[in-house]
């Protein structure tokens, strides 16, 4: 449920404490499981697909359960949840979790094997189309096919899963990505967002980046989000504009104190999660244009059809080898900071050309229409 940090010790209390109750709760399960008709999700973190099979109202004829291992996001979820925010080290909350007909996650399963053994219908939703091609192909397609069903981001995924790293195709099903078709619907959204943010004056440009992964030639890089110098630098750019930078962190990343003191004493910059949002992907509505490096998320943005561009950051994690969709991509580069200056010039004085979005677009989702996603999902928890 939670990424392992061998450096901090506090981890290894969790996972031994909540694994000796998971290994209690499974044992219990294979003896005395009594099944209900719950939906149980779990993640590193409810956010994009499980946040909206959470949330989302269409889906509310399932009693849906979140469990998780972060106590403090069990804290802050348990207080606006109630009972539906689960913790691993309550040995109750472990078997009412257990006792739940299909299992949703974003992530791997500890003990897969036991927990589709006791009848637990066991689901991928995925997080991102998938982006790497492991090392260790053989370990990651075993990973795919202990999955009743794995669902997909679009058909390029299906492509990337088939062709590249060579997955058997039986348990894979195009969904879709529930997110993404919340994304579309709330593009209508986009002035009332921007009125409640007090933003509705200006172009925004959203920044976007991947993790940094602790590479520190990433993170001290020209154009990175945790470098103080790249603020100073586009928040004189933005001034005497009617632009503004908004800045999307990867989820498991944080920009420092002295950057946040930096951003709160301007008004040209803002990050995204101290922005009154109501869901993850919000800020990609608010948006006129999105800059990112190398991660997967302008293929999500392509949906909107707003321009996007690449800014050459260097790569966090070298070692990994990129599929498809993130090799040669067919987008405009940023590469100095002239170009930044250009750019923002552009949007200024909208002359921004909206290139290749819809060739992208085609090729990627093809004719797959996000309207029906919930509805699908509706059907397969009520028919499960």
């Amino acid at each position: 449920f939670m990424k392992f940090n061998k450096k901090k010790f506090s981890h290894y209390i969790i996972f031994i404490f909540s694994g000796i109750n998971y290994l209690i709760g499974l044992a219990f399960s294979l003896l005395f499981r009594k099944e209900n008709n719950n939906i149980l999700l779990f993640g590193q973190k409810l956010i994009g697909n499980l946040e909206v099979i959470f949330k989302d109202k269409r889906l509310s004829n399932n009693k849906i359960y979140y469990i998780t291992l972060d106590y403090q996001e069990y804290r802050n979820l348990k207080s606006i949840y109630g009972k539906k925010i689960l913790s691993p080290f309550n040995i109750f909350n472990i078997i009412r979790g257990l006792n739940s007909k299909i299992l949703v996650t974003s992530h791997g399963i500890f003990l897969h094997y036991f927990v589709k053994k006791i009848g637990i219908k066991t689901i991928l939703s995925g997080h991102a189309i998938n982006g790497g091609i492991p090392k260790n192909n053989k370990k990651i397609v075993k990973y795919f096919e202990r999955f009743h069903e794995v669902w997909l981001h679009s058909p390029y995924d299906k492509k990337i899963l088939c062709e590249e790293v060579f997955c058997n195709p039986n348990n894979l099903k195009v969904m879709g990505f529930v997110r993404n078709q919340i994304l579309i619907e709330n593009i209508e959204k986009k002035n009332k967002l921007k009125i409640e943010n007090s933003i509705s004056d200006k172009k925004i440009i959203l920044y976007a980046p991947t993790s940094h992964r602790g590479n520190n030639d990433y993170i001290n890089s020209e154009f990175s989000p945790f470098n103080l110098k790249f603020y100073e630098f586009v928040n004189k750019q933005l001034q005497d504009t009617d632009i503004c930078l908004i800045i999307k962190t990867h989820y498991k990343d944080t920009v420092s104190s002295h950057i946040r003191d930096y951003i709160n004493t301007n008004d040209n910059i803002f990050l995204n999660e101290e922005l009154n949002l109501e869901n993850d992907y919000d800020a990609m509505v608010m948006s006129d244009l999105l800059i990112t490096d190398i991660s997967t998320v302008y293929v999500d943005y392509l949906l909107i059809e707003n321009p996007i561009y690449l800014i050459n950051n260097p790569d966090p994690d070298p070692e990994m080898k990129r599929s498809s969709i993130l090799r040669n991509i067919d987008l405009p580069m940023i590469n100095t900071k002239e170009d930044i200056k250009d750019l923002i010039k552009k949007l200024r004085d909208d002359e921004i050309v909206n290139e290749n979005i819809r060739i992208l677009k085609d090729k990627i989702f093809e004719d797959l229409n996000h309207s029906q996603i919930i509805e699908k999902i509706n059907k397969i928890f009520l028919k499960s």
